[in-house]
């Protein structure tokens, strides 16, 4: 008895072991399912701007926005919710934020990107300021955050700060990312800035994370090749799946007919020999084939 349980110890230690292991070694989840318009709509949380794209109706306005509690700036519902959550988060970890900018229409963009044109140059401007048709901000998704008497509103520093940290740590868990990250400029287009957080739903912002990307130009092409290659995928198991008829079944055999004898076979009567005297020398007999 002692060897049996010594024995099934031995085991049930080895499943503990060889669990963990596979629990250890399994495969991260699958992408969300996206579905391919929702990658170019406007209205979609996975719309994409930036320098390279700008939205399809240049003066492109979100059918809903709402006041984010407290302030004067307006952000589609969902996104408002997200940047309101995250500033009561925020509070309760220590935190005072503060809301800086929200939804720009496409007028207010035009007007913002030629001050800094005129007062830095296009270069320069292109660089901390979107072209008016290309701003996230005119998506009603997007919020800059500052944190209360830092003195660091719209600068890089605020990612040093306490407040910085902890909104880049925990914007996922609102449904935000930290839209253009430090040493991402020639992806994202843009210069570093801490500040600014995207709205793009809890499950995204959580497989973004998972996939180890980090601008959401690398995710939204990891996005796109996922829904490719499930489109490729169901295109061949249409192409190679194969119908499986039933077997038909067996055709009744005839009754058999009583065999006529070898004369009544052969005979042939004097009025069928006048019949076919006066039948035409056809040859071939077609009968209900029409030919379109």
């Amino acid at each position: 008895m002692r060897l049996a349980s010594t024995l099934t110890g031995a085991v049930l230690a080895g499943v503990v072991v060889l669990s963990g292991s596979v629990a250890a070694q399994a495969a991260p989840k699958p992408l969300p399912v996206v579905q391919a318009e929702e990658f170019s709509d406007a209205a979609s949380y996975l719309a994409l701007i930036n320098p390279q794209t700008q939205l399809s109706r240049a003066d492109y306005t979100p059918k809903k926005l709402v006041n984010v509690a407290g302030t004067s700036n307006k952000l589609r519902p969902k996104a408002a919710e997200a940047v309101e959550d995250l500033m009561a988060g925020a509070r309760n970890a220590g935190h005072s934020l503060k809301l800086l900018s929200a939804y720009r229409s496409y007028g207010r963009q035009a007007v913002l990107f030629n001050q800094y044109q005129a007062k830095y140059g296009t270069t320069y401007a292109e660089r901390i300021s979107a072209r008016p048709g290309t701003s996230e901000h005119q998506l009603g998704l997007a919020a800059d955050v500052g944190s209360i008497g830092s003195g660091t509103d719209l600068k890089e520093s605020f990612g040093q700060t306490k407040a910085g940290i902890w909104v880049a740590e925990h914007a996922a868990d609102y449904g935000l990312i930290i839209r253009y990250p430090q040493g991402k400029e020639e992806i994202t287009g843009y210069k570093y800035e801490p500040w600014h957080v995207r709205y793009v739903g809890k499950d995204h912002a959580a497989a973004m994370e998972q996939a180890k990307a980090e601008t959401f130009e690398e995710y939204h092409q990891m996005l796109r090749d996922a829904e490719q290659d499930s489109t490729k995928d169901d295109a061949e198991t249409v192409e190679n799946s194969v119908t499986v008829d039933e077997e038909p079944k067996p055709a009744d055999k005839p009754k058999k007919e009583e065999k006529k004898s070898a004369d009544e076979t052969n005979q042939v009567n004097d009025d069928d020999l006048l019949v076919l005297r006066f039948l035409p020398p056809y040859r071939d007999w077609g009968f209900g084939f029409t030919q379109e």
